[in-house]
């Protein structure tokens, strides 16, 4: 497999892996990873660890490259949601929240971390977070209920006062199909 000039059969060598991402261009290089993933899923655990990097560029882009990639092999990054979903309690970069709460609202989550999770989660309902991480939040809060009806009536409560006082058509949008289903 080559990617701009740099050859890749396996990602031995992080800094490589680095200057693949970096150099990368949004979207034009998806089926290049997801061939990397499929010949060696090694891989996927590399791009995983790079979501550690203190670099923003380089951890967000490796989030939305293992994001991208469980979409259609959601095996690969199963063993990894325990610790996405610790990582998510105290994760500032915006960016990696939205790909950590979209990865979570795909998962079956384990037992022991759904008390943290929903406190999580309606912690990022807050207005100082970005759209999309507030949408994923209801949804993650949602998700948990349909497994812990006694979250229905919070959540339904939580989600009524924010509607009354939200402005973004998205988590209007997305809080009032929740309410529904709620509610059915």
């Amino acid at each position: 497999m080559k990617s701009s000039g740099i050859e890749m059969n396996r990602a031995n060598d992080e800094q490589e892996l680095i200057d693949l991402i970096a150099g990368q261009r949004l979207g034009g290089e998806m089926e290049f990873w997801e061939q990397a993933v499929a010949t060696d899923q090694s891989v996927f655990g590399q791009l995983y660890q790079l979501t550690f990097n203190t670099n923003r560029r380089i951890s967000w882009r490796s989030c939305w490259i293992i994001d991208t990639v469980s979409e259609s092999s959601p095996e690969l990054l199963k063993p990894y949601i325990p610790e996405i979903i610790d990582r998510l309690a105290s994760e500032k970069n915006g960016s990696l929240k939205r790909h950590f709460t979209r990865i979570i609202c795909r998962y079956e989550l384990p037992d022991e971390k759904l008390g943290m999770l929903v406190n999580t989660a309606f912690n990022l309902l807050s207005p100082n977070e970005d759209i999309a991480v507030r949408a994923n939040a209801m949804q993650i809060l949602y998700n948990i209920s349909q497994s812990e009806p006694d979250l229905k009536q919070e959540l339904s409560s939580v989600l009524e006062t924010l509607l009354a006082e939200e402005t973004s058509a998205a988590i209007a949008s997305r809080g009032k199909r929740l309410l529904i289903k709620l509610r059915n």
